[in-house]
């Protein structure tokens, strides 16, 4: 058996591109981080986040489109090298003294340079199935991953969950430019579909914008549990799935291939309740499997959907398990270890089992929908809505860490950087919590609920636009 060195460079690249730009573009809002600037500022720049992931999402749409127009897979390539430097040089500055206002800025360049990988490693692997799948797995298992690592206190970083190891950076570069130098110059992306693009980026933006615009509203709700919150985010779900439908209808006029994005928003759905349990319970216990551990499960699990999925069509299979994923709330609560793990291998394969049964053939539409997890911020402050994450520059003097009873239903969690931080003015984060949170039940069916309308969206579509298997 001969094996293609060439194959496989690009497969691996893919594969960490995959990862590099997951890790740029994850960002929960909730964190804990040891900064010194007044709380007005503090909103603003996790405001800024979110804001930022939006803009790179459209990017990496708009940089796919223009690769597939152009039809170089060189310059495919290329295009992951430059997004790859622009964040290392980020990675050099951010330990430096910065202040928020330069996180910021630096915020939005590591994720535009995020969208032109995922869009480059998209336009240079999606017509080969190992290196498709592969860019899937890298994307896919490291946004469930890096939810794992939302409960420490890390240092001053443009997100929640740090900046990328220095080894993935270096990999990535050196395989990219690998591929870049090696990649046969009569091997060009296939030809795109007349209208896709333009419908595509019209979706990235419409969609990304109003999840945004509708979690800053959910997120202003100060009570969740009241008539009001709740059909504020009952109205908010509704919108974004009425806005998707309409999406996929002009998806499916230029090329029927808008399933891939209900996919990707049962994913989302499903996830909600478990990184809302994941998130609870770092918070308030500090004990959790290490994140290395859980990056496997995700990894072996998306392989093992993807595997089976090229047996025939799982789409029922799939949205079955991925609707099964929030109704476990009502029988395992966050506090099970086990239970929360498995629950991360079942979105893995689910989600394996769903995509690969509704792959687009057009690249530009697996660039979208690979942006939704990370877009899709509706879904993710509904389910960590009664967690409430504020600096302050005052904390107790007498420990690291205290748990302060505020009254029957709610204890804060204060968590100082150091023991004696309330006399340097170090800020400590602070984080809310009810002790038995209404969302549980609420949340869950609702999530169910989704992923339902999502299945019930793809029931009622035409047959599947596959890609070629080679």
């Amino acid at each position: 058996m001969t094996i293609d060195l060439r194959s496989c460079t690009g497969a691996l690249a893919a594969f960490l591109s995959g990862i590099l730009a997951a890790v740029a573009l994850t960002n929960p809002a909730r964190m804990r981080w040891p900064v010194t600037e007044p709380q007005s500022k503090i909103d603003q720049w996790i405001s800024s986040q979110s804001t930022s992931v939006v803009v790179g999402a459209i990017v990496a749409v708009g940089a796919c489109a223009y690769l597939q127009h152009r039809g170089s897979r060189r310059r495919a390539w290329a295009f992951v090298c430059v997004g790859v430097v622009v964040l290392i040089l980020i990675r050099y500055l951010v330990p430096e003294e910065l202040g928020l206002d330069l996180l910021s800025v630096l915020g939005f360049a590591k994720t535009i340079a995020a969208g032109i990988i995922l869009g480059g490693a998209v336009a240079a692997s999606w017509d080969n199935r190992i290196g498709r799948n592969l860019l899937i797995v890298g994307v896919v298992s490291t946004w469930l991953a890096a939810q794992s690592s939302t409960g420490d206190l890390i240092p001053t970083s443009t997100s929640s969950i740090g900046e990328p190891a220095w080894a993935l950076l270096w990999l990535t570069l050196i395989c990219a430019v690998a591929c870049a130098i090696t990649v046969d110059p009569e091997s060009r992306p296939g030809e795109g579909e007349p209208g896709v693009a333009a419908a595509a980026l019209a979706v990235v933006a419409g969609l990304a914008v109003t999840q945004r615009i509708l979690s800053s509203v959910v997120d202003r709700q100060e009570d969740p549990s009241t008539y009001s919150g709740w059909v504020v985010m009952v109205a908010s779900t509704v919108a974004v799935l009425t806005l998707t439908w309409f999406c996929t209808g002009k998806l499916d006029a230029a090329s029927d291939s808008g399933g891939f994005l209900w996919a990707a928003t049962a994913l989302v759905a499903a996830a909600t309740t478990v990184f809302a349990d994941l998130t609870d319970r770092f918070f308030l216990d500090g004990d959790r499997t290490s994140p290395l551990v859980i990056t496997a499960l995700a990894i072996i699990a998306v392989v093992f959907g993807l595997a089976r999925s090229r047996h025939g069509d799982r789409r029922i299979v799939g949205l079955a398990l991925l609707a099964s994923i929030p109704l476990s709330e009502l029988i395992f609560s966050g506090d099970h270890e086990l239970a929360l793990l498995l629950r991360i291998v079942a979105l893995g394969v689910g989600s394996g089992l769903l995509f690969g049964s509704v792959l687009p053939s057009n690249p530009v539409i697996g660039a979208l929908g690979l942006t939704i997890p990370f877009t899709a911020l509706i879904f993710i402050s509904i389910g960590q809505h009664e967690i409430e994450t504020v600096s302050s520059t005052y904390v107790q003097p007498n420990a690291p860490s205290t748990y302060l009873e505020r009254n029957s239903e709610l204890r804060s969690y204060i968590d100082a950087s150091e023991p004696g931080a309330a006399y340097r003015a170090e800020a400590s984060t602070i984080a809310y919590a009810y002790e038995e949170p209404p969302r549980s039940v609420g949340t869950a069916l609702l999530m169910c609920v989704v992923v339902v309308a999502t299945g019930i969206a793809l029931r009622r579509r035409n047959p599947v636009d596959t890609p070629s298997p080679d």
